[in-house]
């Protein structure tokens, strides 16, 4: 009998330890599955503002930290980047926050009230220019050109909101906001109550919605024109957080940053798509405590089940040491042993896999529809996660080879 026979054999011939190592392994696999996931989704949010919109160039405040702390330029500076060669256009950015009251949510349990749920994410755009802010030419944050524009005349009523589909469902879901009457109206069974849209304790006119998605900087998205938003949080009207620079056809990217660079203050900074989105997914993944929790998490999830498949091999091995025995009696070389033990971790690697697997794509689907978090499962991770259970298994069979080895034929007498 060759090595993986005799390994299928020991593994079906004890079934329930045989379960038992495979729902270990399957645990281990869904707690790694769910670690990258996370790590991805971090990488997801960290750019999904600047993902979801058209540039080439981007100005930054030299204060720039990360998008939740971005600072703010003079709108000058995008006038003298504007006359620069190769410059098409360029667009102010407005980020801010507010305080959202919750309106009423209509639930399983009946009506809850409305109340506040804190701060919520603001972006203030030029109304006539919504379509040229967004990538709406890939289908970002619009699903249209033609949707753009027209939420884009909306916007141009002061007061008036776009709110963020994506959003978590703290902050209410977009068809029952659409539904409240622009006066507002009773909640029923709280007297006294008064559901109405509400943006730093003052009424709003709710016009529409985007789609951008939530992250680590926020929760919630609302989308004003730059007037509402300067109305609402205080920013001077003569300044922005971000220059969107689109260039004309056939400008190269790198020498018209480098003439920007010559031509601006430093009180700004010039940075490629690619910088931008670097420097974010950097400052998440490495400069923070989420990504370097999330890479521990992944070790750990490894050294947990490493440890649990060892003890699951070991008491098997211990419990059939006349039979290892027996096997060495009847002349089959240590290596025949070596080979009969990893195999047997390869294949508990494989029956573990499989339900973990299974487990994570529901857990990913709990996780990006109620957590918020973009986790997508990727035939890249699916490989690279069988890899390092493999790994993890066949490290655990080595350790537990020492075991069969100090199997001696006396011993059956």
């Amino acid at each position: 009998m060759t090595p993986l026979g005799l390994a299928w054999s020991n593994l079906v011939h004890k079934r329930t330890r045989t379960a038992v190592a495979a729902a270990g392994v399957a645990f281990a696999v869904a707690l790694i599955f769910m670690e990258l996931g996370m790590f991805g989704g971090v990488e997801r949010t960290a750019t999904a503002l600047f993902d979801g919109l058209r540039f080439d160039l981007i100005l930054t405040s030299s204060e720039y930290g990360d998008v939740g702390r971005a600072g703010d330029i003079p709108k000058t500076r995008l006038a003298q980047a504007r006359a620069a060669d190769g410059v098409a256009d360029v667009l102010p950015l407005h980020l801010g926050n507010g305080v959202w009251q919750k309106p009423a949510h209509k639930g399983w349990l009946g009506v809850s009230p409305p109340g506040n749920v804190g701060s919520i994410g603001m972006i203030g755009v030029p109304p006539d220019r919504v379509a040229d802010v967004f990538a709406v030419d890939q289908g970002r944050v619009f699903h249209s050109r033609a949707e753009a524009e027209r939420l884009g005349q909306a916007l141009a009523r002061q007061g008036a909101i776009l709110f963020d589909r994506q959003s978590k469902p703290d902050f209410g879901s977009l068809e029952e906001m659409m539904a409240v009457p622009p006066g507002g109206e009773d909640v029923p069974g709280y007297p006294g109550f008064r559901n109405a849209i509400r943006l730093n304790d003052r009424r709003v006119d709710l016009v529409g919605g985007f789609n951008l998605g939530s992250g680590f900087s926020w929760n919630g998205m609302l989308m004003t024109s730059e007037e509402t938003f300067a109305d609402f949080t205080g920013m001077p009207r003569d300044r922005a957080n971000f220059g969107l620079i689109t260039l004309k056809p056939g400008a190269k990217a790198t020498e018209v940053q480098a003439q920007l660079k010559r031509l601006l203050p430093p009180d700004v900074h010039v940075r490629t798509r690619q910088e931008i989105v670097d420097h974010e997914e950097r400052y998440w993944m490495q400069l923070t405590s989420v990504g370097q929790f999330l890479g521990v998490a992944v070790a750990l999830a490894i050294v947990v089940g490493a440890i649990f498949v060892y003890q699951m091999m070991a008491a098997d091995i211990r419990g059939m040491l006349p039979e290892y025995a027996t096997v060495k009696a009847l002349g089959y070389r240590p290596l025949y042993l070596t080979g009969v033990v990893l195999w047997q971790s390869v294949l508990l690697a494989v029956f573990g896999y499989a339900p973990g697997l299974v487990a994570s794509f529901a857990l990913y689907y709990i996780t990006r529809n109620f957590g918020g978090i973009p986790t997508e499962m990727t035939f890249e991770r699916t490989v690279i996660v069988l890899l390092m259970t493999c790994g993890m298994c066949l490290a655990s069979g080595t350790l537990a080879i020492r075991k069969v080895h100090a199997a001696e034929p006396a011993d059956l007498f």
